[in-house]
């Protein structure tokens, strides 16, 4: 994301509309249109405009997934306080790709939460993900991140743009809010990087 497409993104989350955003930024109306259009995110479309399709198996060749679902939760001992990020990410079917957890540093559980969201989704790309789902407890990271929730906190803005750059790079990306007792190991996860200093972070059970 270059600097004018971010600076038109934040006059956005700041309610200007799109024609006022674009003469903030000083980016050709044209070009933030394709920036919209290649990020669904920003534009309030994403979970709406994709579906996630007929569960398959999600594998392709040689381990590659193309499609899973991502279950993600984030954890703030004090809130502000030490945050983890955890998460497990699955075929359509339930079986388990990777697990993850990741220290990060003094920070707030809805921060943790957007963190969540974004190493998992990382992550999945760089097995071959193409298409995803993500199963998470934060109805308002999920609202935030579906369109139907302005971003209005601005310490969130950074952790909803950091997710929305991978957004582009996926064929179809849906937000699901979940009770809390059906993320239970995503939850058990991000406490365990929480207590975790960063030297002691790992990938608890990769799968080939």
């Amino acid at each position: 994301m270059g600097r004018k497409e971010e600076a038109f993104v934040r006059a956005l989350l700041g309610g200007l509309t799109f024609g006022e955003a674009a003469r903030e930024a000083t980016l050709p109306e044209e070009r933030a249109r394709r920036f919209l259009e290649s990020v669904a995110g920003f534009a309030g479309t994403v979970g709406s405009v994709f579906e996630f399709g007929t569960p398959g198996s999600g594998r392709g060749e040689e381990g590659a997934v193309s499609e899973v679902v991502i279950h993600t939760d984030g954890a703030s001992l004090g809130n502000p306080g030490p945050s983890g990020a955890g998460g497990v990410i699955t075929t359509p079917t339930g079986e388990v790709v990777e697990e993850f957890h990741e220290h990060l540093g003094h920070t707030t559980n809805n921060v943790a939460e957007y963190e969540a969201v974004r190493i998992g989704i990382a992550r999945a790309i760089e097995r071959g993900a193409r298409r995803v789902l993500v199963r998470l407890d934060s109805e308002l990271v999920a609202k935030q991140l579906s369109g139907q929730y302005k971003v209005k906190d601005k310490k969130l803005v950074d952790a909803y743009l950091r997710v929305g750059e991978l957004l582009s790079r996926l064929d179809e990306v849906q937000f699901q809010t979940i009770p809390r007792e059906e993320n239970a190991r995503a939850d058990a996860l991000a406490k365990m990087g929480a207590r975790r200093g960063p030297e002691k972070t790992r990938r608890p059970s990769p799968a080939a």
